[in-house]
């Protein structure tokens, strides 16, 4: 009696665990998604597909609890007898795209019943950058803020101070050359001039004293040196 009762149980369950009920879940492109995948039996071999789970359908395949293939990851929850728990099959896409949206199922691979859930993935646009509202004043109406408006962009360009004041750079360039070029002039003039002068007038200063010695021996009576023929004779 207790075996047909946990065979009745066991085939109910097994019945249970491939339920075809339409599960959908939503995710954002380019985050991630997590689908929970309750079953009544555990199994040995954790299947992750999209579409029929045929060859070339299986996404991850595993027999460890927690397992990762690029952006598809399987874990894996044993469920409890006392109190009851289900077993838990978890499987997950990160980085969503557009084209990660459609069907997909999720179970075990067991060699006589092997057991699945079929849940759909819809993928939404990702939100845009929301960007700041700019609430703008109202606009002046008075006659005098429109009269002082008009008359500012009335001034032409060649008005502006910036043209008037300032000067082209090759006349600055050039004036500024021919300055230096009159000042250096001039100061070689000047010390030329005043070379000149000072050289004339240690000139003068050196002959004064010669002239001087001079006139002292003629004041003294000093007589003039005799000439050769007034020589004595002996």
């Amino acid at each position: 009696m207790n075996v047909w009762l946990v065979a009745l149980i066991c085939f109910f369950h097994t019945q249970r665990d491939g339920n075809s009920e339409s599960v959908v879940r939503t995710g954002t492109e380019g985050g991630d998604i997590t689908v929970s995948c309750p079953f009544y039996l555990s199994g040995k071999r954790k299947i992750f597909c999209k579409g029929e789970c045929g060859k070339g359908d299986t996404l991850l395949q595993t027999t460890a609890d927690t397992a990762q293939k690029g952006r598809y990851s399987i874990r894996f929850k044993e469920g409890t007898a006392f109190p009851y728990s289900d077993t838990v099959l978890y499987v997950g896409i990160t980085k969503l795209t557009k084209s990660d949206a459609g069907r997909y199922k999720c179970g075990f691979g067991r060699v006589f019943s092997p057991s699945y859930m079929e849940f759909e993935i819809r993928v939404e646009d990702a939100p845009t950058s929301s960007k700041p509202k700019v609430t703008l004043g109202p606009f002046p109406t008075s006659a005098s803020t429109l009269t002082i408006t008009q008359s500012l962009s009335s001034v032409p360009s060649s008005a502006s101070p910036e043209r008037t004041t300032q000067p082209p750079q090759g006349q600055t360039a050039s004036d500024g050359h021919g300055v230096v070029l009159y000042v250096r002039l001039t100061l070689v003039v000047m010390v030329t001039v005043l070379s000149a002068s000072v050289l004339i007038f240690c000139r003068k200063r050196a002959r004064k004293p010669r002239e001087a010695s001079l006139d002292e021996i003629h004041s003294e009576g000093a007589s003039p040196p005799l000439k050769l023929s007034e020589w004595p004779t002996g």
